[in-house]
């Protein structure tokens, strides 16, 4: 059996340094003792090597598992079954359960770890289940659109520069909000998004015939487009502007926000790497770097679902020359 961990390929004793050790003592007649010192071993250690080579041929030399053939002290089955069952029903830690199941903290964990559920951020947490990702074929087949609600910045910076309770303006100040309108296509993770002062029906639906406009611009026919269930995209203005650009209306079901997984995944990069990356001292300043940042989303920035590509870079053969 192989062993677990890979071998250096300049460590001394790689399955070829056995073979020439043990041709060392059988072929031209070394002592153990001169083997030993030539191949700055321990003598024990040519003794080992040669006697499995005379019982087993070279397959001898290969490394074997440490693990051993019997675990008299490993936790019982039924034990076992009832870390996993406390994991998958109460979404318990690794102290929790084990005090419960009366384990140490650290064996549960390795159970919960060997199991694959060693972290609790893994899986859906509405059914607990495995998350099946999915991914259309074809660009535009699936257009993601949500709307991610921000405070707005008052001129000179808000609490993130004042500290909270020193911001001379005395809270909000009636600043307001700035609302993220945002497509993602699901196939290819384009993105196209603007910054409104609402996120009423109107709103959304001019959004959509740029959104939809600017994919046809880059070789991107929409399909389908599928929102949550906000009354924006209830209305009769939403509906319109799909309808004119030849898209079909899809809703995510009630309460389940990881149907619409992709354009929510990209509003919390948008968190993390725009809104919140450094301290703002005014909308302006903000909103200025928000084209900067789509651009770099879309034509630099690699993801993981895409193998560690760009999400242009997947259509990069269909896209205009100003585009390339």
């Amino acid at each position: 059996m192989s062993h677990g961990r890979s071998v250096h390929p300049n460590a001394p004793l790689t399955v070829e340094g056995r073979r020439r050790m043990v041709r060392c003592v059988l072929d031209q007649g070394w002592s153990v003792t001169t083997t030993a010192e030539r191949f700055q071993v321990d003598p024990k250690t040519v003794r080992k090597w040669r006697d499995r080579w005379l019982t087993e041929g070279d397959a001898g030399l290969e490394d074997r598992s440490c693990r051993p053939h019997r675990s008299p002290n490993r936790t019982p089955r039924h034990l076992q079954r009832r870390v996993l069952h406390l994991r998958r029903k109460r979404r318990w830690g690794a102290d929790h359960i084990g005090f419960e199941v009366g384990l140490a903290a650290s064996t549960v964990q390795t159970i919960l770890t060997r199991a694959g559920v060693g972290r609790l951020d893994r899986g859906d947490r509405a059914t607990r289940a495995p998350v099946r990702r999915y991914q259309r074929d074809t660009p535009g087949e699936l257009i993601h659109v949500d709307i991610k609600k921000l405070a707005g910045i008052p001129d000179g910076g808000g609490w993130r520069i004042h500290g909270r309770g020193n911001d001379p303006r005395h809270g909000h100040g009636g600043f307001g909000y700035r609302y993220l309108h945002t497509a993602v296509d699901d196939r290819t993770r384009l993105a196209y998004s603007e910054i409104h002062h609402d996120e009423q029906a109107t709103t959304a639906a001019g959004f959509w015939t740029r959104a939809a406009a600017w994919y046809q611009s880059i070789g991107i026919t929409p399909q389908r487009v599928i929102t949550d269930n906000g009354s924006c995209y209830r209305s009769r203005l939403w509906h319109q502007a799909c309808a004119e650009t030849a898209t079909v209306v899809k809703k995510t079901r009630p309460y389940r926000p990881q149907t619409n997984g992709k354009v929510e995944r990209f509003h919390r990069i948008l968190l993390e790497e725009w809104a919140y990356i450094r301290p703002w001292h005014s909308e302006t300043e903000r909103s200025d770097a928000y084209a900067g940042f789509i651009h770099f989303y879309n034509h630099h920035r690699s993801h993981g679902s895409l193998k560690w590509a760009t999400p242009i870079s997947t259509i990069r053969d269909n896209l205009p020359k100003e585009h390339s």
